[in-house]
């Protein structure tokens, strides 16, 4: 038996519809963009471009070393 994909709907990028660069503090934004575990979601899921995926990854990582954001969830 072969594994199933997952097949996620086409999402537009927010960043390039909205003209906003991803930055650390905005953080309603990035919770968008982390999992309730802490993780930060794949390019697939968020519908992100490849070159905001990565200034969003900086940006998540500069919010938790900040305590903006989680490390990971409470649980």
């Amino acid at each position: 038996m072969t594994p199933r994909k997952i097949i996620y709907k086409k999402r537009n990028c927010q960043f390039t519809e909205e003209g906003v660069i991803p930055d650390y503090k905005d953080i309603s934004r990035l919770k968008k963009l982390v999992s309730d575990r802490g993780k930060i979601l794949p390019k697939a899921r968020t519908g992100t471009i490849s070159k905001f995926q990565r200034q969003v990854a900086i940006a998540v990582k500069r919010a938790r070393h900040l305590a903006l954001l989680p490390f990971v969830s409470r649980g």
